[in-house]
Order: C-alpha cells, then structure tokens, then sequence
C-alpha cells in the first residue's frame, strides 16, 4: 500500500509540474515541445464566418473565420476569444456572440488540446421593436416584430409582446440589451433589460433600475442615446436640459440613483439626441423649433450654448419647421421630425457646416399623411426609414421616396404599412443597427 501510494505522489507531482497547479493553463503550463491547438468554431449558419482570436507563444497571433488545426504548434498557454458577428438580411439582420470553453488553453508537449467556441443568435436581434404606450387589452408596453413579418404590406402581431414597465424611449447597447426610459413617475427613469430575456413573449425582470439626480420635474426624461464610448445622454425636457450618465453608472445593480457628471444646460425643452460619426452630439430643441451642435471636444464636462444652430424653414408659404426627433443615414444626412407639420425633412453633411447660427430651406422635405402621429423612427439595413404612423400602425419609407419631396396637399404614403396590436406607438429601434450608422449598437 505505501508503495501504491508513493507512486500516485509521484504522478502528481509530474502533472503538477508540467501543467501548474490544478493541471490547467494557468501559470507552470510547459512551454516546452510542441503540440496540436484544435479551435472547434459552431452554431452559425452558412455563408456567415466566425470572428475569433488565437494568441500564443512567441507572438502568435491568428484570426479565424471557422474551425481550424494548428499542428505541431509551440507548447504553452493559448488565449482564444470571440467577437460578435451578424448575417445579411435586407431589413434586420440577426447578431450572434460566442461562448468559449477552456480558454486560457494549455497545449502540451505530445498532446492536443480542444477549445470548442459555440456561436448563437442573440434574442434581441433581427427584429423592430416599438414602445406601445396605452396597449389594448392582450398587448404589452413593448413589442418586437421579426423581420420575416416585416417585408410587405400586412396585419401581423407581434413576434414578442414583452411585460415591462411602462415605456417612454427605448435604445440598445452593444451587446444587445434594451435600455429605455420608464414611462410613470414611478417607473425608474432608466431601465435596462437583457438581451436574453428578449426572445420570447410574457413579463420580463429588469436587471437596470437607474434614476437620474438633479432634477425634480415632471414628467422627466424623455429620449436617450449612447456616445460611442457607452455613455448614455438623456434628454429632460422639464428641466431644459441633456445630461450624460457615465458607463460606469450604468453597471450598478438593483435600484441606484446617479448624479450626472456632465449636464448642458440653457436649452429649450430638448427631446431628441443623436450622434454623428465624429462624436458629436445632435439635439432637438424642440421648445425653440431648432437642431443645435454640440462639438465632440465639449462633452467631457457640463457646458452650455450650442456650435451651431439651425433653423428650418419650409418653401413657400415660408413657416418654421419643429424639431422633436433626430437620426442619422448612412450618407451623414441627419434627419429631422416635425410632428406639428407631420414633416420629415434633411439636413446635409453641408447643411450641418459651419457654426453660430443659421437659416435654410432644408431640399428635402416629405410630408406625411396628418392622420400619422410621428413619435418614432429607425433606419434598416436596406436604408429605409420607419416611422410610427396612425393609431394601430407603423410603417417604412423607402429610400426612394426619401430622396423625393412631398407636400401635405398630395403626402408620400408609405411605401409598406404593418397594422397591429398597437395603442400609442412610441419610441422605435432594431438590434442591431446597420454597420453605416453612428450608433454604438452598430455591428459590421
């Protein structure tokens, strides 16, 4: 029996040693000989390739699209990791993120070592969802539709009819995790559900509850969007002002209230927000019926008084076109709501130039049906724009028609128009957002 045992010790010992303690890759992985790395890639459909990465010993570093053998490769430890990728589709496309197994990963002399890297589609994606504000009796205050019911003119109900709180806006982050403002005064003001509990209808358990100091107005925030760095600026109207919470506010767990480092003040009841591709930031001013700009290199730290402001005007009968609601195309065209007009009007890359203030006839204004209640809107992959439209519905311009002036005598009626169990359709966005846009859930 000693015998027996001194030699079970002795094993050990030889394990320890060559593969650190616990046998594993951490520190003490024998970086001496060669073996054999397998990269196991699955979970994705064809024609979509993975995105991962292999660094090792010695500087090795490789990118892969799929599975892949690396033979008689330098023994030592190996980190593997995953990057999101996305399918082709013309209105939305589906995201996928990846589980890896056994990373850091130990390749020892003689031997081969498996890493399996398992892909899956992110609950979220491939799909428009929409704030439903008042729901009928059987609807939820948000509403996913999949793109498959989404691609011709048609009543559908909803892929994902969600049980959350009331809802006002509503954005997603870069891994796909829908972040909206609470719709009450007693909602928080910030909410964020996971993407994994996306996939399918009934009530849902926020894992945010976030309310915002500084103010003591109703009804509070209105609209939101993320800087690229993953901050996320508010609008309050009641207050005047757009304030920024930090991403590392947004980390913390169960009901938590933040005060805003950064704040831009002395405006007048801004609603929408948006960023260009260059970081700047982009509100309607809607109590003033002006988009102003605030350049990138003022965010860091509260300011107030815009670089630009613009003033649009429509031809003639001249008259000052609103500003409540903003996004950008992938031409750098920012463009603009006008929910009293019901006008949808661009603003150019040379339209945006220059700072101060200034006046101009935007050249592209379309007028929609007055029956339409514009409260929201979301560019696709196809470069077509959805818009909240009339009661029970929502509905896309194509890029054609937004390359076309209309007037509210003869109003451009949507190219395709989806009816549902809507009430008051609010807030629109889809995950993810098409690579040309400068939003951070943007994937390429």
């Amino acid at each position: 029996m000693k015998k027996t045992w001194m030699g079970l010790l002795g094993a050990a010992a030889l394990l320890m040693s060559a593969c650190g303690p616990g046998g594993g890759a951490g520190t003490g992985c024998d970086p001496n000989g060669t073996g054999d790395l397998v990269v196991n890639v699955s979970g994705l459909p064809g024609g979509v390739n993975a995105k991962v990465s292999v660094n090792g010993p010695s500087g090795f570093s490789q990118n892969l699209t799929g599975s892949q053998t690396f033979t008689a490769t330098a023994a030592g430890t190996y980190t593997i990791s995953a990057d999101k990728v996305a399918n082709t589709d013309p209105l939305i496309r589906t995201a996928y993120s990846a589980s890896v197994n056994s990373s850091p990963a130990c390749v020892r002399n003689g031997q081969a070592t498996t890493v399996n890297v398992n892909y899956s589609p992110i609950p979220s994606s491939n799909k428009l969802w929409m704030v439903n504000g008042n729901p009928p009796s059987g609807s939820t205050p948000l509403l996913g539709f999949a793109a498959s019911l989404l691609g011709s003119t048609a009543t559908q109900s909803p892929s994902v009819s969600a049980g959350t709180v009331a809802l006002r806006d509503l954005t997603f982050d870069s891994d796909g995790n829908l972040w909206g403002i609470g719709g009450t005064t007693v909602d928080p003001n910030l909410v964020r559900y996971p993407a994994g509990v996306l996939g399918s209808s009934g009530s849902k358990t926020r894992d945010r509850s976030i309310n915002i100091g500084g103010f003591s107005c109703s009804p509070g925030p209105a609209r939101l969007a993320f800087d690229a760095s993953g901050n996320l600026w508010v609008s309050i109207p009641c207050a005047n002002k757009v304030v920024r919470v930090a991403a590392s506010q947004l980390n913390a767990s169960g009901t938590v209230t933040v005060t805003p480092a950064v704040e831009i003040t002395g405006l007048d009841a801004p609603e929408g927000l948006a960023f260009d591709a260059s970081g700047n930031l982009w509100i309607a001013n809607a109590g003033a019926a002006r988009v102003v700009k605030f350049n990138a290199s003022r965010l860091s730290a509260s300011t107030s008084g815009p670089d630009l402001t613009i003033e649009s005007k429509t031809p003639s009968p001249v008259n000052t076109l609103g500003a409540t609601l903003l996004a950008f195309d992938a031409g750098g065209n920012l463009w603009v709501i006008d929910p009293g007009l019901n006008i949808l009007y661009r603003l150019t890359p040379s339209d945006q130039g220059g700072s101060g203030n200034k006046t101009l006839t935007p050249g592209i204004q379309v007028s929609i049906p007055v029956g339409a209640v514009l409260e929201g809107m979301a560019f696709d992959e196809g470069g077509g724009l959805w818009i909240t439209y009339s009661a029970g519905k929502f509905a896309r311009l194509s890029p054609a028609q937004l390359g076309t002036s209309s007037t509210s005598g003869s109003p451009t009626i949507p190219e395709r128009i989806i009816t549902s169990s809507i009430g008051s359709a609010g807030g629109l966005a889809l995950y993810p957002a098409p690579a040309g846009l400068p939003l951070f859930h943007k994937l390429p």
